[in-house]
């Protein structure tokens, strides 16, 4: 007679959760690598940034080192450096934004990546249990039909005396 495992609404509602958890899992890690293009792309903003503006801050220098500005050009240029300035802050904050975002990304991952770990553990320990349960149904059955042939032999070898 083969028994019923008494657990499997527990086990199937275990493995279910591991699929949950798993799809969690890849969601998160799908948005950590956005999150980490994100990032990338603001450093590279601001570094182009960066630079256009050191460039032109050198050209504006050498100008200015050859007497080639008027009074009108100065204010000209430091208007323009007041609104590079303010444009490189303005990627800097965008930035540290896509970094917060991604540390936030990656925490989120972790945790998904712990609570896939714990429901995995959990899926194998019932695993575990069922495979025991199983082998000890098994064990119990075998002993039965060797103690119900042990029986049928002593009869027919010493039938009882009476």
């Amino acid at each position: 007679m083969r028994h019923r495992y008494p657990f499997e609404a527990l086990q199937w509602l275990r493995h279910q959760r591991v699929d949950r958890e798993a799809l969690q899992v890849s969601e998160r890690a799908a948005r950590t690598a956005r999150a980490r293009a994100d990032e990338a792309r603001a450093q590279a903003a601001r570094r182009r940034t960066e630079q256009q503006i050191s460039e032109l801050s050198g050209a504006e220098a050498v100008r200015l080192g050859e007497g080639a500005v008027r009074a009108g050009d100065l204010a000209r240029v430091d208007d323009w450096r007041k609104g590079a300035e303010a444009e490189l802050q303005a990627k800097a904050d965008g930035e540290l934004r896509a970094s917060e975002a991604l540390r936030t990304e990656v925490a989120a991952e972790t945790v998904a990546r712990r609570a896939l770990g714990s429901a995995s553990s959990d899926a194998k320990m019932i695993d575990a249990h069922r495979v025991d349960w199983r082998a000890e149904r098994e064990a119990a059955q075998e002993r039965s039909e060797e103690e119900a042939a042990v029986e049928q032999w002593t009869a027919k070898r010493y039938p009882p005396r009476g």
